[in-house]
């Protein structure tokens, strides 16, 4: 009997060890505090502040990410959607209130889905209570940066290294700005049909 406990225990033990190897994760240091190799989020035109300058603390920044290697081109601006294949982080941090501006020290990600190998990051930002909110007047997106591995952690230095770069954010027309540009077009083809 106590032979078959034993043997049961480490079965148990044995399990969980391969289930959690299985389901490791990886961990980033969502910050980009380094302001000697880190790049900065600016205000694109239009976008309420000084073009090229950093961003204020009234923005927020988010981290998308993809579980392998790909592309995804710098945006910004209106209707900002999670591309195919990429998944929000629940992480967020304020950006900085001191200068120099542009900047945001968060907590770590944890990347619960991840096991191995490559994957590719993209830093968000937006001005209102989420991306595509009502009160959100400036938002963008860097370009995807690919790290070979999370798996062993977090870095000593913290964020992600050479590979994120700098970004603009840029100005969300207000819903009743591209109504009246879509009524002016749908004029403008009604006379064009009369002539």
């Amino acid at each position: 009997m106590k032979r078959k406990l034993i043997v049961a225990m480490l079965g148990m033990a044995a399990s969980v060890a391969v289930v959690s190897s299985a389901h490791a994760q990886g961990r980033v240091f969502f910050a980009s505090y380094n302001y000697s190799t880190a790049a900065q989020i600016v205000y694109g035109a239009g976008a309420g502040g000084t073009v090229g300058a950093g961003v204020n603390n009234t923005f927020t920044a988010g981290l998308w990410y993809f579980l392998g290697t790909t592309t995804l081109a710098a945006g910004g601006g209106p209707n900002m959607t999670l591309p195919t294949g990429w998944e929000q982080s629940s992480v967020t941090a304020q950006l900085s209130t001191a200068a120099p501006t542009g900047y945001f020290n968060g907590p770590i990600a944890n990347i619960s889905d991840y096991v191995s190998g490559p994957i590719t990051f993209s830093i968000i930002a937006y001005n209102g209570t989420a991306l595509n909110s009502a009160t959100t007047t400036a938002q963008g997106n860097e370009a995807g940066f690919t790290l070979s591995s999370i798996a062993s952690g977090v870095s000593p230095t913290g964020e992600f290294g050479a590979g994120a770069t700098g970004f603009s954010v840029l100005p969300v027309p207000e819903p009743s700005v591209i109504a009246l540009s879509g009524l002016g077009a749908a004029a403008l083809m009604a006379m064009r049909r009369k002539k």
